[in-house]
């Protein structure tokens, strides 16, 4: 009997140690999207260490045996308080407010005590002496505890309820849905200090230590808080500058559909309260709109709902439904944007009862507005749609297609003129159609706007009514949130996501036009130099005029990446002419330009490599990559060999 109890608690701490250390590979993974995360794996690796130390020391019958383990579970035991107490400040969103000394010093009472248990002429400081203990049914350890036992225990008690108090406190400071998240992490911090407590006073019989058990218990609570209830949060940093000046109403749910920000603009539109809808479900949030909800779960489309059953106000809105990429999945979250179009159908409305009311509206509608025959041609237009295109009159509009007015290709790819048709024979056969559309102002820009079209009978004619609603704004919103993580932070250049997502689609544009590129790899050279004779801010400064003198170098429509430390990569485009001799040769001239200008004390230089992309020849963009850095390399072999010895 005494045996079965013995092997069931070695076998049950052997599996709690192998379920620890898969919850720390489960909060590794996740790291990215979780600011808990790395602290959370850090503690459960401490814990499994503890789990599979103590189990080895209850496998054994000997004193050395007995310490073996000992010294196994302080590599767990030593640095569980700093651990913890990470977890709760990060957990509290109070980590970046707290000095790094700070967190360099809370380490240092673990480190001590972690080399004292493992060198055999010091563990008289922590164990005063130590034996077997056969009073229980089975043998354990025994010890008398020394000065720095209780520096530990001091240190640890206070760590620990210093993690207490920051998670009791963020159960009364959290939101609704939140405060069910912090009070399963206070649980969760509640089981080892008490274990802690009835450990030192004794309780437990035959000198068992129930800490591990409960450490255990507590990576399963936490686990769970952290992961099942966690939310999706909108980059801070351009949260107020970017969402709060929206017109749309704008709704961001977290991968589980729960409601973790919305818009001013949000709440009149859907008779929010906002604070009782953060951490909500969709459904329920969104009970008396099922039209809003069904649009919702088809990625977008148009929106009639009534709000019948708590007397919120008809909803009539375009919805488009844009998932949040983060990091290690697809799906961290959705960003709805609900544009009211009431107006707009009102107009609609109006304009299939009365062509004298058609007349008016048409002329008095904000958006722009534009009839088209079914030769695709423009056969009428109001001011707003002659204003759009930067136009001075209405003839200027008239009897020309929308391929007219639009880039040669649309962003998908698609022929401008073919995309005319296309839309226009669907908008004939379904009654309606809606795209997304770019034209070009009159001074070059780009305008990009939501297409809609409508057949309506004029006089016995079907025509199509196109409504534009101008996006621009919105999508270079868009644009900033995925800059975000496109764009190095100290050059202002692409980074390495940046350049190869763009990379990519410019080689599928390539080899549908059959043109030629070049890739280049430069280096900047000497940089250690730089940084050790006059520090890393010259060496940062270094770098920014190499961007600097590599972007002037190239025209706008070629991408130019900083990829890493002292290196750059370029996609230099096939028209006008443009070769690699008459790019390094630019580089060339622009970097003695910069060094006879003599602001830095240093001179700039840079080692240059290309490749070329061949039609007739297609390979991936890390083969490119990897002949330009060959070449590259040559080119700093063959500077180094011209220089003096």
């Amino acid at each position: 009997m005494i045996m079965e109890e013995r092997l069931f608690l070695i076998i049950l701490l052997s599996a709690s140690s192998a379920g620890m250390m898969l919850l720390a590979l489960f909060g590794w993974r996740r790291r990215r999207t979780v600011p808990a995360a790395l602290s959370f794996s850090a503690l459960m690796l401490a814990v499994a260490f503890y789990c599979a130390g103590y189990a080895l020391e209850l496998s054994c019958d000997t004193v050395s045996g007995m310490l073996v383990g000992s010294r196994i579970e302080y590599l767990g035991i030593s640095f569980l308080p700093a651990f913890w107490l990470l977890l709760a400040l990060q957990f509290c969103g109070a980590a970046p407010r707290i000095p790094r000394i700070f967190l360099t010093l809370l380490f240092v009472i673990p480190v001590m005590t972690l080399v004292i248990v493992c060198s055999d002429g010091l563990l008289h400081l922590h164990y005063r002496t130590v034996g077997i203990a056969s009073s229980g049914t089975f043998p354990v350890l025994y010890f008398t505890r020394g000065p720095w036992y209780w520096v530990h225990t001091v240190f640890s008690n206070l760590a620990i309820l210093a993690g207490n108090a920051l998670f009791l406190s963020m159960v009364f400071r959290s939101a609704r849905h939140f405060r069910l998240q912090a009070a399963v992490m206070f649980l969760g911090s509640l089981l080892p200090w008490s274990a802690f407590i009835v450990h030192l006073a004794g309780i437990i019989p035959g000198g068992l230590d129930p800490i591990p058990f409960a450490l255990a218990s507590s990576g399963l609570l936490y686990a769970y808080g952290l992961f099942r209830f966690r939310l999706f949060d909108l980059a801070p940093i351009v949260r107020s500058t970017l969402v709060e000046n929206l017109q749309d109403g704008m709704l961001v749910f977290n991968h589980d559909w729960r409601l973790v920000d919305l818009n001013q603009a949000a709440v009149p539109l859907l008779s929010l309260p906002q604070q009782e809808a953060i951490g909500a479900l969709r459904d329920r949030i969104l009970v008396d709109y099922p039209g809003l909800i069904a649009a919702i779960v088809a990625g977008g489309g148009l929106v009639e709902d009534t709000g019948e059953g708590r007397n919120y106000p008809p909803v009539l809105a375009q919805v488009s439904v844009t998932p949040i990429e983060g990091g290690w999945r697809k799906d961290a979250g959705f960003l709805i944007l609900i544009h009211d179009i009431a107006e707009l159908k009102k107009v609609e409305a109006d304009l299939r009862d009365s062509e004298e009311k058609f007349r008016l509206l048409f002329e008095a509608a904000p958006e722009p507005i534009l009839l088209m025959d079914d030769s695709c041609r423009f056969i009428d237009c109001n001011s707003a749609a002659v204003r759009i295109f930067g136009l001075n009159s209405r003839g200027s509009v008239l009897h020309r297609s929308p391929a007219y007015f639009s880039p040669e290709y649309q962003p998908d790819g698609t022929p401008s003129a073919d995309k005319t048709e296309s839309f226009m024979r669907q908008a004939f056969a379904e009654g309606s159609a809606l795209t997304e559309w770019v034209f070009r102002h009159r001074d070059g820009s780009l305008i990009i706007v939501d297409l809609s079209v409508a057949v309506v009978s004029i006089k016995g004619v079907k025509v199509l009514l196109i409504n534009l609603r101008d996006i621009t704004e919105k999508k270079h919103v868009e644009q900033k949130l995925r800059e975000i993580s496109l764009i190095d932070d100290l050059t202002g250049l692409h980074n390495r996501r940046g350049f190869m997502t763009l990379a990519l689609q410019q080689l599928k544009i390539a080899d549908r036009l059959a043109q030629g590129m070049t890739f280049f790899y430069a280096d900047l050279d000497d940089l250690k130099v730089i940084n050790d004779t006059y520090g890393h801010q010259q060496g940062d400064q270094a770098l920014v005029d190499a961007a600097g003198v590599l972007k002037a170098s190239l025209r706008a429509s070629d991408i130019l990446a900083r990829i890493g430390g002292d290196e750059f990569v370029g996609l230099i485009l096939e028209s006008g002419g443009e070769t690699e001799i008459a790019v390094r040769a630019r580089v060339q001239e622009n970097l003695n330009a910069h060094n006879l200008l003599r602001i830095r004390p240093y001179r700039l230089s840079l080692s240059f490599g290309t490749a070329r992309y061949e039609v007739t020849d297609p390979c991936s963009i890390e083969d490119l990559l990897e002949r330009a850095d060959r070449d590259m390399y040559r080119n700093k072999l063959e500077k180094k060999a011209w220089q003096p010895a």
